[in-house]
Parts: C-alpha cells; sequence; structure tokens
C-alpha cells in the first residue's frame, strides 16, 4: 500500500510574523533612501549666510550672490526653509518678509496643491494658527505663492505654513494680488533666477485685528519687489491697497527705492555692496515699466 502523504500545515502566527518580520524589512529600507534627502530648515542672525549644504533647493550656482535677502534689522533674525526665507513679526503675527528665488522650471512642477495650512514648525515660539482666520471675513493670503512652489512637495507644504501668510481681503487675494502672481510666473527667466521679496506693510500704523487665540494685524497694503540680474539688470516694485481694484498692475508699478520708503525695508544690500554697485543704486531708483512684458 502507498503510503499518504503527508502535509506540514503552516500555522496562522508563523504567517503573521513571517509578514510583520517583511514589513519591518521594507520599512527599513524606506527609510534609509528616504534620510538623505531630509532638508532641515535653519534660523540665522545675520543675512547673507546661505551656504550652508542643507539650506535651501534653488540649486544656485557657487558663484551666484545670494541677493534676495532684505537687510535686517538690530536683533532680527530669519529662518530658511527649502523654499524661502522669512522674517517673522510675532507683534504683528505674521512676516515681515518672504524672500525667495523663482525661475520657469519652477512653475512647471507636477506638486500638488496642499489641502491644509499649518503652523511653522521651526519659528519660536509660534507663528498664528489658521484658525485664527476662521470666519473673520480676510482670505489666508499667500505672499510667496503656492505656484510657484510646483517644483517640490516639500517647497509646496512650507508654503502653506502660516509664516507664509497674512490677512488679505478677498477682493486683493482673488483679484489684482493674484494678477499679479500670475504675471510674474510669466517672467520668470529659464537660465537664472528671478529674486522676489513680498510681504505687509507694516511700518503702517495698524488697529484692525483678527484672530481666535493669537491678535493678528490686518494690514493696510501689500508689495512685491522683483529683481532680475539680467544683463543689463531690471526691477520692479508693487505696492497696493488691501483691497480689490481694477486698475492694471502698471499703475501700481514704481521703483525698488519707492517701495524701500514705503516699507522702511532695505531689499537689496548685498547688491549695493558688490561690484555692480552703480549699477544697482541705478536699476534701484528707476522704474522702467517696457523692460516687461505685460502682454
Amino acid at each position: 500500500m502507498t503510503p499518504k502523504k503527508s502535509f506540514r500545515v503552516i500555522g496562522f502566527p508563523f504567517v503573521l510574523q513571517w509578514l510583520n518580520k517583511t514589513h519591518i524589512a521594507l520599512w527599513l529600507i524606506a527609510l534609509a533612501l528616504t534620510l538623505p534627502s531630509f532638508k532641515q530648515p535653519i534660523q540665522y542672525s545675520k543675512c547673507g549666510q546661505l551656504n550652508d549644504p542643507l539650506a535651501n533647493y534653488t540649486s544656485l550656482s557657487a558663484t551666484t550672490p545670494k541677493w534676495g535677502c532684505p537687510q535686517l534689522n538690530a536683533g532680527e533674525k530669519f529662518t530658511q526653509h527649502a523654499a524661502y526665507s522669512v522674517s517673522y513679526n510675532h507683534k504683528h503675527m505674521q512676516a515681515n518678509w518672504v524672500a525667495y528665488e523663482l525661475t520657469l522650471s519652477h512653475t512647471l512642477g507636477i506638486a500638488e496643491r496642499e489641502s491644509r495650512f499649518s503652523i511653522d514648525p521651526i519659528i519660536k515660539p509660534h507663528t498664528a494658527r489658521t484658525e485664527d482666520y476662521t470666519k473673520s471675513g480676510f482670505d489666508r493670503g499667500h505672499l510667496a505663492p503656492a505656484a510657484d512652489m510646483k517644483y517640490s512637495s516639500q517647497a509646496m507644504l512650507e508654503s502653506f505654513y502660516t509664516s507664509n501668510i497674512s490677512p488679505q481681503r478677498p477682493g486683493l487675494n482673488r483679484g489684482i494680488w493674484k494678477q499679479l502672481e500670475e504675471k510674474i510666473r510669466t517672467w520668470a527667466p529659464s537660465n537664472r533666477p528671478l529674486f522676489i521679496v513680498t510681504g505687509p506693510v507694516l511700518k503702517d500704523s495698524l488697529t484692525q485685528f483678527i484672530g481666535t487665540y493669537n491678535r493678528v494685524s490686518v494690514p493696510k497694503r501689500f508689495y512685491k519687489v522683483l529683481l532680475d540680474t539680467a544683463k543689463p539688470m531690471r526691477a520692479i516694485g508693487f505696492v497696493f491697497d488691501n483691497q480689490g481694484s481694477q486698475l492694471p498692475l502698471t499703475h501700481f508699478a514704481m521703483s525698488i527705492d519707492a517701495v524701500e520708503k514705503i516699507t522702511g525695508l532695505n531689499f537689496f544690500p548685498s547688491l549695493e555692496k558688490s561690484n555692480q554697485s552703480a549699477q544697482a543704486i541705478a536699476v534701484e531708483s528707476t522704474l522702467n515699466t517696457q523692460r516687461w512684458n505685460w502682454n
């Protein structure tokens, strides 16, 4: 008689143990591949010290000056995220300024837009909360727009930190402010960065506030300044009231010097000290709208 074949039945607990070990191994491999790509934001007390290897994603060549950082006031610090630098004002619970670089490739990425805002995890003691804007009648207005951060999921995430928003009336945020953001993306060069500084005018006497958990000042005006290091250089600034407008963008255009008088900021001090200082003085003091394409 042919002996019956015996089959070993693998117990269910053994299967679970095997799956658990496999899962842990795969998780460790994924973690090992991911760790080298983490980029930690850095806080600086001196403007221009952006040569840390973990400083940003913008991948400028080592010979390109870091001209995008405004001059810091006494005791002022700024935080360098992967996508932008920010000087945060805890008195007004929003940024003094946000500075970043834009190229054509930044606007052509595929990173998906975030669905929610969050506090900035680096700035201490804390930034405003998204709930401070809820039912306030004001939009969470991006300073560095999310559409400029499509090149990286990390950059997109950071653009939704509350250090990058200010209370903007819907007419401004969804109107002419958005029009300017869209226009700037058409100006982004493919072979060099466009330096952009943007923020609220906190020099004004601010008497309106919102906030459930923090007192967030409502700015009366907002600004953007742009510097293109083309040869010859070109620069332009804009200041808007915190309200909608049907006027063309050119109506709000002004020289960098004019924006500096309104904001009390010195936007490109490194440029002024460079070997191109004479050209820098000229480009900051004059407005030439014809050097920008408005079509």
